[in-house]
């Protein structure tokens, strides 16, 4: 009795829609991800085929409304360390150097973090808004400001982004017991989808999660001692800074050193070492916060916040050198041919710096419009300065914003428009070879179709189009860097009382209120996302995408759902394979990326009762090209080969056909082919036929990236992996009546 085991995609689908059966119940798992089957009494067990149905779901894991828009708060977190998994398949010395400055990166965008955290509460209510009688009036919430000294408020405000660190810290432990914490073998190096302990990241989790936030904290005590030290000139003052300089680097340095962050035989005093760093961190910012309220002289607190509008430019400018000398190593040692010509990695890790830097530009802005009244958040240099202003870079940012909704409209209109002519034309081909004649009975109908097509091979050309946008975006944020290394604002590069200094303080105007609906417009999309189907879609694919890699670049990213799913996958595929009579793992969508995964860690035997059934797979059209490192020609390769032994010698050589088939459409935007020699691909004629059904009144829809198991051709692939299966030893399998019991899949129309 072979087991048909449905994983769904990234819609986080119910199990009552995954089986399409109303009536199920519980076998294994939990509410978070659970094993559902159709209830016996009820009947309908079996699906198209004839294998029992089963489904995984595993949605909970990343569902709900209030937590997917809290998590999209950090999603400059989960781009970092996604860019650590986008690396070409290179040689050891820069895999290494790759990993390195990834991590590193990281690291500063836990200080982007912290440090927007101190714009709003340090600089723009301690010391800009306490100081304004305007600002402070009929303001009650900020009474504990007034008539208390600079350095005293200073310390007060820090306790916001102390509060803002340690809710990282304590969301980072919550997510570590319940995703990272499930038992996997920790044996090996780890590092490929084959390996036993590539799913399982706690230890490393735990130790890097130590060093973000010792960073994090060492950061804030940075930002504060910054201030104090050069005008107390107190011995206490030097101990504490030199202290704190110390632990930024020692952090930054322990990154990098692989007897610490090595995933599974780190050396016995690295836990030791970054446990003593964040507790050692929590303790020296205590030390800082005791010496800011001590007792000092009157001191006017006049202009921006001291140093600060300098910390934020030259961390921006790290991250920048960071990532351009990423892209230099990526690209002295990629392969010939590898997409994006191997810059994936810094192109993300790039738009996670954008997006910090909108995050925290978005949020000033409007915090400072809160508290001065809704006055312009900028002004030309001809008008007099407002009271309460974030940093000039800042103003970079928005204006930097703007220029990349010009490009991304330009490249839209310039490569876009004939981009898609181009796609319909082929397109045309397609439809036509489908439906012979069709299109001179009726053009509109044949036209919709092309489209379709046409919509879904867009996805093909997305690498380059992004790279358009992210080569002048680039240029333009390396040149805004200089300008704000040298404090030269958007508008002195247009001359006094001119009408481009007016452009272009309008510019950066328009810039800011358009971060501010950004951040917004993600916040909601966020809330919205399980609950109507378009948002779920635009946050369901990247958000999944993104989280199925461990947090071995940022440990305070989004949890890694697969760290859970696929050992849990290989777990109940082994039993039902060796107690069962075998299984067949069915995905979908980012569930065939599961179930491919979840082959290559079974055990021997297991494989040898086991099949691969996907459909809209992205493995090849989408993984193997952004991750080349990990989901490649060997690793498809692979997950044929151990599904071409015969069940009855899980030893033999393997040159029999692999029991894997893949189905997918030309009008899918997602899936596609695996190819040769790792799959048995077949294709669906989409939609299953051209003209309107006698006794319907409107044509078949095409159905995309979607109802795959609800077409003939479905049941077709299940019969022929059963037979499979079943050998010389039994061929009594039931089937489904109606659907061909064959191993063989030709093109099929449904």
């Amino acid at each position: 009795m072979v087991t048909e085991l449905r994983v769904h995609g990234v819609t986080g689908s119910r199990a009552e829609d995954v089986l399409d059966r109303p009536l199920l119940h519980r076998v294994a798992g939990d509410t978070d991800a659970g094993f559902f089957r159709p209830r016996p009494e009820y009947g309908a067990t079996r699906g198209p085929g004839g294998a029992v149905l089963e489904a995984y779901r595993w949605g909970n894991l990343t569902a709900g409304a209030a937590a997917r828009a809290l998590w999209l708060l950090l999603l400059p977190f989960m781009l970092a360390n996604v860019a650590l998994w986008l690396r070409p398949d290179v040689r050891p010395g820069p895999r290494a150097a790759i990993r390195a400055l990834t991590r590193i990166f990281a690291l500063t965008m836990t200080a982007s973090f912290v440090l927007s955290f101190v714009e709003i509460s340090m600089d723009l209510v301690g010391w800009q808004c306490a100081n304004t009688a305007r600002c402070l009036e009929g303001r009650w919430y900020l009474g504990p400001l007034v008539d208390t000294s600079t350095s005293r408020r200073l310390a007060l405000t820090a306790l916001i982004p102390i509060l803002a660190i340690a809710f990282l810290w304590f969301l980072g432990r919550r997510t570590w017991s319940r995703y990272e914490a499930f038992p996997a073998n920790t044996d090996g190096d780890g590092d490929g989808l084959a390996h036993p302990c590539f799913w399982n990241g706690k230890p490393l989790v735990g130790r890097l999660r130590s060093l973000h936030i010792a960073f994090a904290y060492a950061t804030l005590d940075a930002v504060l001692l910054g201030i104090l030290v050069p005008r107390d000139r107190h011995w206490l003052g030097y101990v504490c800074a030199g202290a704190c300089l110390v632990l930024l680097v020692a952090c930054a340095v322990a990154v990098t050193v692989r007897p610490v962050v090595d995933r599974d035989n780190p050396a016995r005093w690295a836990l030791g070492l970054t446990r003593a760093a964040s507790y050692g961190a929590v303790v020296l910012t205590v030390l800082t916060l005791a010496y800011s309220m001590l007792q000092r002289d009157p001191w006017p607190a006049t202009g921006r916040l001291p140093v600060f509008g300098g910390t934020v430019t030259a961390l921006f400018a790290v991250q920048l050198v960071l990532l351009m000398i990423l892209g230099a190593v990526v690209l002295g040692s990629r392969p010939k041919g590898t997409f994006l010509q191997g810059l994936a990695g810094p192109i993300i890790a790039s738009i996670g710096l954008g997006v910090a830097v909108a995050f925290s530009a978005g949020l000033s802005y409007r915090v400072a419009d809160f508290l001065d009244r809704r006055r312009l958040p900028s002004s030309a240099d001809y008008v007099p300065w407002q009271p309460l202003q974030p940093p000039p870079t800042y103003e970079w940012a928005a204006a930097g914003f703007v220029l990349m909704l010009v490009i991304m409209l330009v490249v839209a209109l310039v490569a876009g428009l004939p981009l898609n002519r181009r796609l319909r034309r082929s397109a045309r081909v397609v439809t036509d070879a489908d439906f012979r004649g069709d299109r001179q009975r009726d053009p509109q109908r044949a036209k919709g179709i092309d489209t379709a097509i046409a919509d879904a091979l867009i996805t093909d050309h997305v690498g380059r189009m992004l790279l358009w946008v992210f080569v002048p975006t680039a240029v333009a944020a390396v040149a805004a860097t200089c300008f704000a290394l040298f404090a030269i604002r958007p508008v002195r590069l247009a001359p006094p009382n001119s009408l481009a200094a007016e452009l272009l303080s309008f510019a950066v105007n328009l810039g800011t209120y358009l971060i501010g609906l950004a951040v917004l417009g993600l916040v909601l999309i966020g809330v919205l996302a399980y609950r109507y189907q378009r948002f779920r879609r635009i946050v369901g694919v990247l958000w999944d995408l993104g989280t199925f890699w461990p947090r071995a670049a940022h440990p305070l990213a989004p949890p890694c759902y697969a760290e859970r799913v696929v050992p849990e996958l290989a777990g109940r595929a082994s039993w039902l394979a060796a107690e069962q009579g075998g299984v067949i793992l069915s995905g979908h969508s980012q569930g065939s990326v599961l179930a491919a995964a979840t082959v290559l860690q079974l055990p021997p035997e297991a494989q040898a009762r086991a099949a691969l059934l996907t459909y809209g797979s992205p493995l090849r059209r989408l993984y193997a090209r952004f991750f080349p490192a990990y989901v490649n020609d060997a690793v498809l390769t692979q997950v044929g080969a151990v599904l071409a032994r015969p069940a009855d010698d899980a030893a033999a050589p393997d040159q029999h056909t692999p029991r894997w088939v893949n189905l997918w459409r030309d009008t899918d935007p997602i899936g596609g082919p695996v190819g040769s020699p790792a799959a048995r691909d077949v294709r669906l004629v989409d939609p299953p036929g051209f003209d309107i059904p006698p006794g319907d009144t409107v044509f078949p829809k095409v159905d995309g990236h979607s109802g795959y198991q609800l077409q003939p051709g479905f049941g077709a692939a299940v019969s022929g992996l059963l037979q499979d299966l079943s050998g010389p030893q039994d061929s009594s399998v039931p089937h489904q009546p109606g659907a061909p019991a064959t191993d063989q899949f030709p093109r099929i129309q449904a």
